[in-house]
């Protein structure tokens, strides 16, 4: 069975404050270890409260958390997270993706996210397929087909007015564009932020720029050197490329980019399956014929290649998907349980090889301003030629421990405010009195949220109670309505005397049914006593035989009552035949007097 989310969450965090204090007691700080242990329970608690695992990450030696709401596996659902994020024009989650825009040429994607990322030490990672139209690519400018991640400290989302784009005249998504303003790639041309455009000219590129938005910008700005942009030669239309852009607290800005054939890379290699993510126990090999070897054994199942840098392999029986993380470790995306198997290159874990990635842009400290920021993507397929582009993940892991990276009132409510303090007050637990103040007062708020979880529950419970008494009036009403339409025929435009019948005749078997059960259950008392009477006679005490006089009494009072019920049961059917029967003769009353006045 699936392990609890948040006894998932516990785990994760646990190993983190462990791996934490380590690095601060290293450090030789007094009250560090602690500290920061402490911290990092804060900050696991928080997504675990939402009912998803608090995995750390690591990222330059730092642990972090992912955000819940600027992140997704796959794709987005109705009663997942795609109410944080404005999809419009040509993008829209599919079952298995997010697709940005469709194989068609002139459209357009927009994709951005409503909530914003409120610190300033985070990493984004996402991981989009692309392809173009192949032979039919446009050999000669416009060369206008062009994938952009925004990163702003403006919300877009906010700004954003479909109404408007679609109510021109022409009916011309264009044209809508150009009347709202958003002329750069469905952005602002006097944008704010960080925009890392993937384009496909005559070479494929990958580029960034960025804007402080005093200037005003063109789409040839996006990848042009001479305007600032920094530019790099990428084949970055492949079934699955990885990009990753990170901010540090200092305000610098970092992207890199990974594009792995995996058919290539996974050809002939032997990897380890370690199915606690650690240590690998078993050797897989994938053949070039499309086989599997487990360990020594012979070639069986198979393998093959997904979208999103994904494989999928059959082996003794099972199915898995294979998401590849580098060129040395791939993750079991469909395991049951926690933690997650792993795949190791050649069975040893190595650890992240710097050399996958390729830097495209660094930009110096200071860059990115302080405050909030939203992330975004839009896309344009091309007017002469066309791409598709799908994404198929997004994580933002957030690296401050002292603010939670996101807007958690949905989850914490009126207590968001102090869990902040709790994160904020970090540095102020120096001693052991001030954390365990500290302690005591996470206990407390995790102990409030429970109680306020349990009255939701109840309330929630109480509402599906009253809903099925609603369900059960509404099953009566319908019968009755259905009986009644049954019972009239649209032909004649009259009611069937032999459907009424057949309803008087169940009623009826009703009657005599429960009439023949209470005789029933009446005979068997008055056996018992009798049988009870001539066993006793002179054997019984007095007190005895008062009990079975009584007994008795019972029995004959049970017998009258019966007999009651059966007469008023009788008495019943009788006032509903005749009920019938007056209906009937009103019926055919009115029936006469529209006959006479031609009416029918």
């Amino acid at each position: 069975a699936k392990a609890p989310s948040s006894t998932v969450s516990g785990q994760r965090c646990t190993s983190a404050m462990a791996r934490g204090g380590h690095v601060q007691r290293a450090a030789g700080g007094r009250g560090g270890a602690s500290t920061t242990a402490l911290a990092l329970l804060v900050a696991c608690a928080l997504p675990a409260l939402r009912g998803v695992a608090a995995a750390p990450r690591k990222g330059a030696g730092k642990a972090g958390w992912r955000l819940s709401h600027h992140s997704f596996e796959r794709t987005l659902s109705y009663d997942d997270t795609s109410g944080d994020w404005l999809a419009s024009a040509g993008s829209i989650p599919l079952r298995d993706r997010l697709q940005i825009v469709p194989p068609v040429p002139d459209r357009y994607g927009f994709f951005w996210s409503k909530k914003p990322v409120t610190t300033r030490d985070f990493e984004v990672t996402f991981t989009v397929s692309a392809s173009d139209n192949g032979p039919g690519k446009a050999k000669s400018a416009p060369f206008d087909n062009a994938f952009a991640f925004w990163l702003s400290p403006d919300s877009l989302a906010a700004q954003y007015n479909e109404q408007a784009v679609v109510s021109v005249p022409s009916k011309d998504w264009d044209e809508g564009l150009k009347k709202v303003g958003l002329t750069l790639l469905s952005n602002k041309p006097n944008f704010r932020g960080l925009a890392m455009t993937f384009s496909d000219a005559a070479t494929q590129t990958v580029s960034a720029l960025w804007n402080d938005g005093a200037k005003t910008r063109v789409f040839g700005d996006l990848t042009s050197t001479a305007s600032g942009a920094q530019s790099k030669e990428l084949k970055w239309m492949t079934a699955g490329t990885q990009v990753k852009v990170r901010v540090t607290p200092d305000g610098a800005v970092k992207g890199s980019v990974m594009t792995l054939d995996v058919y290539k890379h996974i050809v002939g290699s032997l990897w380890g399956f370690a199915e606690d993510g650690v240590t690998s126990k078993n050797m897989i090999s994938f053949q070039a014929d499309g086989q599997v070897a487990w360990d020594d054994g012979p070639a069986q199942g198979s393998w093959y290649l997904l979208k999103g840098n994904k494989m999928g392999v059959n082996i003794n029986n099972q199915t898995y998907v294979i998401r590849f993380e580098g060129s040395n470790r791939a993750v079991v995306e469909n395991w049951q349980a926690e933690p997650q198997p792993v795949l190791l290159y050649g069975g040893q874990d190595t650890g992240v090889h710097e050399e996958d990635w390729q830097v495209v842009f660094t930009l110096p400290p200071g860059t990115f301003p302080v405050g909030e920021a939203y992330m975004g993507f839009s896309a344009y397929t091309g007017s002469k030629s066309y791409i598709e582009v799908n994404m198929h993940r997004l994580e933002t892991v957030n690296f401050d421990a002292k603010v939670a990276g996101e807007d958690d009132s949905d989850v914490l409510e009126a207590q968001g405010v102090e869990w902040l303090e709790v994160l904020e007050n970090e540095k102020k637990y120096l001693d052991q009195a001030s954390q365990a103040e500290a302690v005591l007062r996470l206990k407390q708020l995790l102990s409030t949220h429970v109680e306020r979880c349990d009255k939701d529950g109840d309330k929630l419970k109480e509402n599906l109670i009253k809903m099925e008494e609603r369900l059960d009036t509404l099953g009566s009403d319908m019968s009755t309505h259905l009986a009644a339409v049954k019972a009239y025929s649209f032909e004649s435009q009259q009611f069937e005397p032999e459907v009424l019948k057949g309803h008087i005749i169940g009623i009826k078997a009703i009657f005599v049914k429960s009439k023949g059960i209470h005789d029933e259950k009446v005979g068997r008392v008055q056996k018992a006593a009798k049988d009870l009477k001539t066993k006793g006679g002179t054997q019984l005490t007095e007190s005895s035989k008062r009990k079975v006089i009584s007994v008795q009494e019972q029995s004959k009072a049970v017998e009258d009552f019966a007999a009651a019920g059966s007469s008023q049961t009788n008495m019943l059917l009788l006032i509903v035949c005749a009920a019938v029967a007056g209906l009937g003769f009103l019926f055919l009353n009115r029936m006469r007097y529209y006959e006479k006045k031609h009416y029918i």
